[in-house]
């Protein structure tokens, strides 16, 4: 179940590559009020972060993180707590290798409590009560500075006139997984209902060999021998096979240890993939499209990017209804639509030097800035 890329459209073969270390990926989230979070905690904000509040049910505060994705970082801010981690919510994930900058509430916690949480390379900050929770989509969109190591420099000079046109706007690779890509496969087992399915790929599914995960597919249904070996770094499976331990075959069960945001990405991650496919299809055709599906169960399917979703369902053996997820319906999703095309706002070339370049540049929210340099030509 191969995914569609835009680096089979890419219109400039810049080269380089991105990543090298943290700090060459540089990610702010820009806020529904279009206020940039940054990275940076200078002087001012720690001395607005000392005056008293009045408390209110929810506490927001800037993440800023090196080397940590989202859902580990709050993970390890609620065992400094002691609490759930189901008490907090951020408006989207953000990459692990990179230093990012996110909003983050907490339910019923106060800045004096969090105010003592030290954890290695994170910093938490910009501390206001709020009557609401930051939930999934409470952003504008985030800004991006870059650092692209060894690009051929003579083609530096296109990136400015590229970018000002529209962009196919494909879904990056993070969303179908980083270390692993298996967030679609899983999805669609949700959607099939076949949720050892879904846990297997979750545990066994590997692409870089690991000894755990080769372990765990040999003694396949043995939780406890599985346990024994299973890093500690992989916590969000152990959640699930702690309770296989106590409940060996409910698979359904054991992945509702899994934060309902986790298990929607899976599924939200097969509609990508549709997409992506779709969106691939329709530029090798010519078919000109301003929107595209994310399909669910209220998907009207019409015209020639109908007739191309039909066609990809078909070879999936995945229908419509199968989004009703009546044995997990907390799951369900009706579908929406996403534009076919994105615009990139703001780009500056902030240097050039002889072995690499420094751009910066914002996106609206769900676009990727990993699909604005697969155009690009960078390795990704």
């Amino acid at each position: 179940m191969e995914k569609e890329s835009i680096k089979e459209f890419c219109a400039l073969n810049l080269g380089g590559e991105i990543k090298k270390y943290p700090e060459d990926f540089v990610v702010e989230e820009i806020t529904p009020s279009k206020k940039i979070c940054s990275v940076k905690y200078n002087f001012i904000e720690i001395l607005k972060d000392t005056i008293p509040k009045k408390r209110k049910e929810h506490l927001h505060f800037t993440l800023v993180k090196r080397n940590w994705t989202t859902l580990r970082a709050i993970s390890e801010i609620s065992k400094k707590l002691r609490i759930s981690r189901k008490r907090f919510g951020f408006a989207g994930t953000k990459d692990k290798k990179a230093i990012t900058a996110q909003r983050v509430s907490v339910w019923n916690v106060s800045i004096e409590q969090l105010r003592k949480v030290k954890i290695k390379d994170i910093i938490i900050k910009e501390f206001e009560y709020s009557n609401k929770r930051i939930r999934l989509g409470d952003l504008y969109g985030n800004r991006f500075t870059i650092v692209i190591r060894n690009p051929d420099l003579s083609k530096v000079k296109e990136i400015e006139n590229i970018l000002k046109k529209p962009i196919p706007n494909f879904f990056g690779p993070q969303r179908f997984g980083i270390q692993r890509k298996v967030n679609h496969l899983i999805g669609k087992q949700l959607l099939l209902g076949n949720f050892e399915g879904a846990v297997m790929l979750l545990i066994t599914k590997q692409e870089d060999k690991n000894e755990a995960r080769e372990f765990a597919a040999k003694h396949w249904g043995e939780w406890k021998k599985i346990l024994k070996v299973w890093p500690k770094n992989l916590g969000v499976e152990a959640a699930v096979l702690n309770y296989l331990v106590k409940y060996p075959k409910d698979y359904a069960n054991a992945l509702r240890k899994l934060p309902k945001n986790l298990r929607k990405m899976f599924v939200h991650s097969y509609q990508s993939w549709v997409f992506n496919k779709t969106l691939a299809k329709a530029l090798k055709r010519n078919i000109k499209v301003k929107k595209i599906p994310l399909i669910g169960y209220k998907t009207q399917l019409s015209g020639e990017i109908g007739e191309i979703i039909k066609e990809i369902l078909k070879e999936e053996q995945i229908k419509l209804e199968h989004f009703k997820m009546k044995r997990m319906p907390e799951l369900a999703e009706e579908g929406d639509e996403r534009e076919a095309f994105m615009f990139v706002e703001d780009f500056k070339l902030l240097k050039i030097r002889k072995n690499y370049i420094k751009i910066r540049f914002s996106l609206q929210k769900g676009n990727y800035a990993t699909t604005v340099l697969s155009y690009l030509g960078v390795d990704i």
